[in-house]
């Protein structure tokens, strides 16, 4: 049964609620795949994310036998097995929708979709990991809300990096057609046989309005 976490961002790694749970939720740790949203350009900066991602979780008591990058320094082959092998896959934060054409053309998506073990998503990530993705994404340019087809792991719209005090209207406009889950920093929503947990600030904004959950 595969088990999906959507976060937003640690600032400071994860902190005791976040240790706690993912060592309640990852008992495999043999290999750790690092899913990049840049697959062809910046691997320097990939690889600088890799190391501070794998250092949450060494401080945090969690070790993997391997883990590795996956992004265009392989081949479509490579990375399919790579992420399918893998006991914990880590979708990374970016520029979402370069991620996610990259997650199409290298045949992640069905794999990643149907992989039986703990797939994690971090802010681009954790958007990319709906069945209806919703992104609004100033930094990357995109200033409307775009509605597109996820991977399909879960049937939650995230909104990552969300700050209660400063909601965009295209957000709210949004929320009016679906609802839409906004993630603090820190916080987690956690999907697994069929219960879904949040843990942290988590917001749902729907029908236009703003309700805290947790």
């Amino acid at each position: 049964m595969s088990t999906y976490i959507l976060t937003s961002m640690f600032p400071d790694g994860f902190d005791e609620e976040t240790t706690r749970l993912l060592g309640r939720l990852i008992p495999r740790r043999g290999r750790f795949a690092f899913v990049a949203s840049d697959f062809e350009h910046r691997h320097d900066t990939t690889d600088f994310y890799f190391g501070g991602v794998l250092t949450w979780f060494r401080d945090a008591g969690i070790s993997f036998e391997r883990s590795y990058v996956v992004d265009g320094r392989m081949t479509p082959s490579e990375a399919q097995a790579a992420a399918r092998e893998a006991d914990v896959v880590w979708l990374s934060g970016g520029d979402t929708l370069a991620q996610f054409g990259s997650l199409e053309e290298y045949g992640l998506v069905d794999v990643i979709r149907q992989h039986p073990g703990v797939i994690i998503g971090m802010s681009a990530g954790a958007i990319n990991m709906a069945k209806t993705a919703v992104l609004y994404d100033p930094p990357y340019g995109v200033h409307t809300a775009t509605v597109y087809a996820g991977i399909g792991c879960v049937d939650i719209s995230a909104d990552p990096h969300f700050e209660p005090d400063r909601i965009a209207a295209t957000l709210l406009n949004a929320s009016e057609e679906r609802v839409i889950y906004g993630l603090c920093d820190n916080s987690i929503i956690v999907c697994h046989d069929g219960q879904t947990e949040y843990h942290s600030e988590v917001y749902r904004l729907s029908g236009g309005e703003v309700e805290r959950i947790n």
